[in-house]
């Protein structure tokens, strides 16, 4: 387990290194990981498992977690079972994705946040997105997950720059990447959706508010 930072410490298990660049990331900097486990004070990020499809499920059938979520099917357990396998796929072929967030006191399945590549907008880039059971609102994981991911992202991922969109009417998720250190940059529109509020985080300027 090393040390990436004062917010998180990281523990991976690398197989093997894959060439090539993906948007945002600086070239020769970073070796695939086909698994990660970021531990912070009170969470664990890491990779989606089977066991995860039925938590993530209902989480994302939630009204109010889909208040704030571009339009589209109802989830079934089928389309949970593809979309972890698509994740894990995605984080052996880039070294990131969207991860699952536990309690690290009981394990329990709190929400979900990482890394994905987007190209719309101003082009490619990486987005930080993450969404948590209402259960788990209001205690503070959102920050402190997405302190973590951006993180490792910028650090031992390799990438240069992050970004996270989100409607204004969200005030709570805008406000998470306030207090994970992102600065806002404007108005845009992406995933079909206009006016979202867009932050960015750059290695050459972030730094954790965790370290500070």
């Amino acid at each position: 387990m090393v040390r990436a930072d004062a917010s998180a410490q990281i523990a991976v298990d690398r197989s093997s290194a894959v060439g090539g660049q993906v948007p945002g990331r600086v070239a020769g900097t970073y070796d695939l990981l086909v698994s990660t486990r970021l531990e912070t004070a009170r969470l664990i990020v890491r990779t989606f498992q089977a066991r995860d499809a039925g938590p993530w499920l209902a989480m994302v059938t939630d009204p109010e977690v889909r208040r704030f979520l571009p339009a589209g099917p109802a989830p079934t357990i089928e389309l949970a079972q593809r979309i972890i396998g698509e994740r894990q796929a995605m984080e052996r072929e880039l070294g990131h994705t969207m991860w699952a967030v536990e309690d690290k006191t009981t394990g329990t399945f709190v929400g979900q946040c990482g890394l994905r590549p987007v190209d719309e907008g101003a082009g490619p880039e990486i987005d930080l997105a993450y969404h948590y059971s209402r259960a788990s609102w209001n205690k503070g994981y959102a920050t402190e997950a997405a302190i973590a991911v951006i993180g490792y992202g910028l650090g031992p991922v390799g990438l240069a720059t992050i970004m996270a969109v989100v409607v204004p009417e969200n005030i709570g998720s805008w406000r998470v990447m306030e207090k994970a250190g992102m600065r806002y940059q404007g108005l845009v529109d992406y995933y079909g959706m206009e006016g979202l509020k867009k932050y960015v985080a750059a290695r050459e300027w972030w730094r954790s508010p965790v370290a500070s």
